[in-house]
């Protein structure tokens, strides 16, 4: 049996137009800030769902997933944070909701930026938004794909 070790959280970075979509969270137990649209991966749901359907939650964007473009690693929470490449398929950008964290909302604010305003915002993972400030046009993608049975190891002959 395996021991699940990390829960898993998806990320969508749009670009349209020459401009990032981030959204801005408030949480009573810290300043607010700016990040990718996103969350928590549910269970049974592909990471591609996932992202789906949180960039649908939180800004009402219809989207098609690409490669991964980053990858984060929460040490103490045991949690992995894949970014994904997405591609505005239908919708217009407005603020969602982020039904994970009822309450007040968490989600304050959402809005385009230009990829230098990443640096200057509190922009999270600064590590991304140096990246995307750096070259947002040709930024490295992380191979990806969803296999549903795992693939045979060929013998030889």
């Amino acid at each position: 049996m395996f021991k699940m070790t990390h829960h898993a959280c998806v990320r969508g970075v749009v670009i349209d137009k020459g401009k990032v979509l981030v959204v801005e969270h408030s949480h009573s137990n810290r300043p607010p800030f700016w990040c990718f649209p996103g969350g928590h991966v549910e269970e049974n749901e592909t990471l591609v769902e996932a992202v789906k359907r949180e960039l649908k939650e939180e800004t009402h964007l219809d989207v098609d997933v690409g490669q991964i473009v980053f990858v984060q690693e929460f040490v103490k929470e045991h949690l992995i944070e894949l970014f994904f490449e997405c591609f505005i398929v239908d919708g217009e950008a407005r603020l969602g909701s982020d039904p994970d964290n009822p309450g007040m909302p968490i989600l304050t604010r959402m809005k385009w930026v230009e990829p230098e305003e990443l640096l200057e915002l509190p922009v999270y993972p600064k590590a991304l938004s140096q990246i995307l400030f750096e070259d947002h046009r040709n930024f490295p993608k992380i191979g990806f794909q969803a296999l549903y049975e795992k693939e045979e190891i060929q013998k030889d002959k």
